[in-house]
């Protein structure tokens, strides 16, 4: 399945106890449009990278944070350096 197109992915996390919750993580626009320029159009957002990117963001949350994001939903706004050398070392498969 294709990654989806709007810039929003949904995840289930696990607690300790074996609670399972559904999760959003949004990513802004401009955080996209920076990594379109950074990349010269090489990953858009409907590239994998973007449900990697998502998925870090949320694990480093619940492990910094030791809880869900607040009514499920998680936005990402600011990018890491990492998370921008990553994207133009970023393979398309």
């Amino acid at each position: 399945m294709p990654p989806p197109l709007s810039g929003s992915y949904n995840f289930v996390v696990r607690n300790s106890q074996g609670v399972e919750r559904e999760i959003i993580v949004e990513l802004a626009d401009p955080i996209v449009v920076q990594v379109e320029v950074s990349t010269r159009g090489r990953i858009w957002l409907g590239s994998s990278f973007w449900i990697c990117c998502a998925e870090k963001h949320l694990a480093n949350y619940v492990w910094q944070k030791d809880d869900y994001p607040a009514d499920d939903k998680l936005c990402v706004s600011q990018l890491d350096p990492e998370d921008l050398i990553t994207a133009i070392r970023w393979r398309i498969a």
